[in-house]
């Protein structure tokens, strides 16, 4: 009995023992119930509507709609880009359920192999992805566009077949259309699907992963201006990312229009002019050359035409283009891709003279009456030979721009010397970019003593500065660059900055934005010394013995300049074909526009190459009779 007495008090006395943990237990219990209960409430009744828009903002997904780009007129109203509808097949990623049977039925419906389907599906922003799920992964939303240009009896099959291809669907959608397709390309440019280099550096502007974007042209430079804004269709997923409904769409803003300044009358006669000059010396040297052509306004800098050929259809980057049909571009030796109206430097041949006249005039070396004596060679220990056989005697500076007299520059351009002919060359701007508004533009080359010793460690030459001065050597222009030289001589010496947008207008007609007339400042050339070259140019025209004398227009007076580079044999060019160039302002007496054109390994003198081309731009300005080329020009 005292045993058990003596067990129970024992026990009594571990249960008082334990008692204090117990208490513990049971109060964390309740605290933690209470802090349950108290987050709950919080949830519920404090942020209970925050955490329900976060819930539903985690089941939404936006599909962006595209916003139509802007559209592009000329100087009289004239559409040049537009949109179009197009019927097209998108993919959005996340709602396709079995892709290799989608993609099969698809490839049904379209008549295609299913092999190019994947191809254009795993193929996005410049990046090609192994997998669908790879893709998924990055881009669920999309959409992803694989097919587009689908005919009405196309779009009937995939609605008969629409419930076997959830996650693809026909859209109506605008695509970028240039109705006169190849005219003015290089102007206008082209847009493609945005890559995700590209991306990666705009979106903090704004873009999306799939977005449409200017490439090339007026359509990059301008792109923020045009592309509008994207609206979105919105719908619901699951929790396994499904798509569940549609809740609604934000319709898209269309982007602002361009106003340029190109007259397209003007473009197309320019386009035409440099057709028919391209088949006449394809017809004589048996295979297709490259040009370009520019027409400005000298008093403003408002560029009225500007060629450069071959072309390129814009319409087939619109849609994504075909691999076939990119490498026919890459792989044309004329570069259809490369703009050298602007991107293109070239040695400027007997053009030059217009700057080492200028240079020689204004810095007291000739004027109006001095005279050097051409025996039809100019030795200095090297012997430099002029075409004239015999020579041209004793001339002005007027009769040597007119006649185009090596000889005569050989001597101005060894007695100016470099640093003078360099200072002269800078003022009208070679050297530098005109800052016409588009991209790629190339800065020329300004050959200068510092500039041979680092480039090709050696020292300049005194052969150098003479072969300078009539535009061969180590000199380059691109079109444009020369184009201001003879604006610059026409109007009076202002160096014009050469633009092609006029302004830029919303939908609404409003204008946001207009281009003014910019100088660049004048060169160091006084308007008699101006003048002077002025007469030596319509000489070359006018005179019977002017280099140009076959573009002469009866009753009209222009001034020109002629100039032919001569090229040594290259793999690209085995025969060392000449460049031709020839410039020109009009009229002579009250000057409007000024030209440029350039043919590229053509062959022959500029006089015969390049100058029929002027004339006929020329002729079509100013609204003349069409006498046409009178001849095949003496040289030059």
């Amino acid at each position: 009995m005292q045993g058990i007495l003596g067990r129970q008090g024992g026990d009594d006395e571990g249960a008082r023992a334990n008692l204090p943990r117990l208490l513990i237990f049971l109060g964390g219990v309740a605290i933690a119930i209470a802090v349950l209960i108290w987050r709950l409430a919080d949830v519920q009744l404090v942020h209970g509507a925050t955490y329900e828009t976060l819930a539903d903002q985690n089941q939404l997904r936006t599909i962006p709609l595209a916003a139509p780009r802007g559209l592009m007129y000329d100087r009289r109203g004239v559409i040049i880009a537009s949109n179009r509808p197009s019927f097209v097949v998108q993919v959005v990623p996340l709602q396709v359920d079995d892709p290799s049977a989608e993609i099969d039925e698809l490839a049904k419906i379209l008549h295609v192999p299913p092999q190019s389907l994947w191809k254009r599906l795993l193929r996005y922003n410049g990046v090609t992805y192994p997998t669908f799920d790879a893709l998924a992964g990055v881009v669920p939303l999309g959409p992803i566009t694989i097919a587009g240009d689908l005919s009405p009896a196309t779009v009937a099959r995939f609605s008969e077949r629409a419930d076997r291809l959830p996650g693809m669907a026909v859209e109506l959608v605008p695509v970028r259309y240039y109705p006169f397709r190849t005219v003015g390309s290089h102007i206008i440019g082209y847009v493609g699907r945005i890559t995700q280099e590209e991306y990666e550096s705009r979106k903090h502007l704004g873009y999306g992963n799939n977005d449409t974007i200017g490439k090339e042209g007026l359509e990059f430079t301008y792109d923020s201006a045009m592309r509008g804004q994207n609206g979105g269709r919105q719908i619901k997923v699951n929790s396994a990312g499904a798509a569940v409904a549609t809740l609604g769409e934000t319709e898209a803003v269309p982007g602002n229009s361009l106003d340029l300044t190109i007259d397209w009358r003007l473009q197309r006669a320019a386009e035409a002019a440099m057709d028919r000059q391209i088949r006449v010396i394809k017809e004589r040297i048996g295979h297709r050359i490259a040009g370009a052509a520019i027409v400005e306004d000298v008093h403003t800098g408002a560029i009225l035409a500007l060629v450069s050929q071959p072309n390129v259809n814009p319409n087939d980057f619109a849609l994504p283009i075909s691999e076939a049909r990119y490498d026919a571009y890459l792989n044309d030796p004329l570069k259809p891709l490369f703009t050298r109206a602007i991107a293109g430097k070239y040695p400027t041949g007997s053009t030059f003279k217009m700057i080492t006249s200028s240079a020689a005039l204004a810095s007291g070396l000739l004027n109006a009456t001095s005279t050097r004596y051409c025996p039809g060679y100019f030795d200095i220990g090297v012997v430099f030979n002029d075409d004239a056989r015999g020579g041209h005697g004793t001339l002005n500076v007027t009769q040597a721009i007119s006649r185009s007299c090596d000889v005569f520059f050989f001597r101005v351009g060894f007695e100016l010397g470099i640093t003078r002919l360099d200072r002269y060359a800078a003022a009208y701007g070679i050297g530098v970019p005109t800052g016409i508004d588009l991209p790629g533009e190339t800065s020329g080359t300004l050959p200068t003593p510092e500039w041979k010793k680092r480039v090709y460690d050696d020292q300049w030459y005194a052969g150098d500065t003479v072969n300078m001065a009539i535009g061969q050597g180590y000199v380059e222009v691109s079109p444009i660059q020369l184009l201001r030289v003879v604006t610059a001589v026409a109007n009076g010496g202002t160096l014009m900055r050469p633009y092609l947008l006029a302004d830029v207008r919303d939908s609404h007609g409003n204008i946001g934005m207009r281009t003014e007339p910019f100088s660049e400042g004048r060169v160091p050339v006084p308007e008699e010394d101006l003048q002077l070259v002025r007469e030596g140019m319509l000489g070359a025209i006018e005179s019977p013995y002017g280099t140009a004398y076959n573009v002469l227009i009866p009753h009209f007076h222009y001034a020109g300049k002629t100039g032919t580079v001569e090229n040594v044999p290259t793999p690209d060019n085995p025969g060392g074909r000449n460049h031709a160039w020839f410039v020109c302002f009009a009229p002579y007496k009250d000057p409007q526009i000024a030209v440029v054109v350039f043919m590229e390994k053509s062959g022959g003198f500029g006089a015969v190459n390049a100058a029929p081309v002027a004339h006929d731009i020329v002729e079509s300005y100013f609204h003349l009779g069409n006498e046409g080329p009178n001849g095949n020009g003496i040289h030059d």
